[in-house]
């Protein structure tokens, strides 16, 4: 029988625009340490300082087989999607909102799977994580339910666990960001046909900002508003100077 050697990624070929994102965010930078099972993801390593470079075409065939795995379960809010890190909250809770999956954030409460006394206790049909070890407690009871696990893994994370893995730098806020939000792009794709590269700008969005960032932002505004407030004015008045009427000059 012939084999077929078509990659999943030429189905859906990756946009320059996500291409530029994953690099822009540093999505394809890993950790200095690795293990066997990650080598097939690595596209080399970084000679100054021993980084090892994630391929992104194999980035890409993930996120894509994630997505279609995502598109066959019928409810999405049966999906649940975790992140105890804080700057993977925000990510979540946009991503979720975009394609309708449950986001469990901040600390996750053993038995949230397995003990029906927990308070809020979950049943979900797939688990989708940030981190395999921020978030190992929630991959340790999906074993025990026999849930699918997606994860976004680092070149040093385990694999245990993990049905389909996301060779990505997921201790990065950007990052994270990205890959949740190209996610979301894909899944909707698929489902509805929406485009995959509308409106980029909306990965913002996504991003998690500290209290520092947030400030310094609003300060850079402010700024630029006070600039174009002030040459708004200065136009006007040297637009006034010169159109306005000789005799109404001479008048003063």
């Amino acid at each position: 029988m012939p084999q077929d050697n078509t990659r999943i990624s030429d189905s859906i070929k990756i946009p320059d625009e996500f291409v530029k994102l994953l690099i822009v965010s540093q999505s394809h930078l890993g950790g200095t340490s690795t293990n066997k099972s990650f080598a097939r993801y690595l596209y080399g390593t970084r000679p100054r300082d021993r980084i090892n470079i994630i391929d992104i075409n194999a980035t890409w065939e993930k996120l894509i087989i994630a997505a279609r795995a995502f598109c066959g379960i019928k409810h999405p809010s049966s999906i649940a999607v975790v992140s105890t890190k804080t700057f993977g909250r925000k990510p979540v809770v946009k991503f979720c909102e975009a394609v309708g999956a449950t986001p469990i954030t901040g600390r996750f409460i053993p038995g949230s799977f397995t003990n029906s006394e927990v308070k809020r206790v979950y049943d979900p049909r797939v688990l989708i994580v940030s981190d395999t070890y921020a978030d190992k407690q929630a991959i340790l009871e999906s074993q025990y339910c026999n849930l699918p696990t997606i994860a976004f893994v680092n070149t040093d994370n385990s694999l245990v666990g993990v049905d389909i893995a996301i060779p990505m730098n997921n201790r990065s806020p950007s990052a994270i960001a990205a890959g949740f939000f190209i996610l979301s792009r894909l899944i909707n794709y698929m489902k509805t046909g929406a485009e995959l590269v509308r409106d980029m700008k909306e990965v913002e969005l996504f991003l998690f900002r500290d209290s520092v960032e947030l400030e310094q932002l609003v300060e850079e505004q402010l700024l630029e508003t006070t600039d174009s407030i002030l040459n708004v004015g200065k136009e006007g008045i040297l637009s006034g100077i010169g159109t306005g009427n000789a005799d109404e000059w001479n008048s003063f």
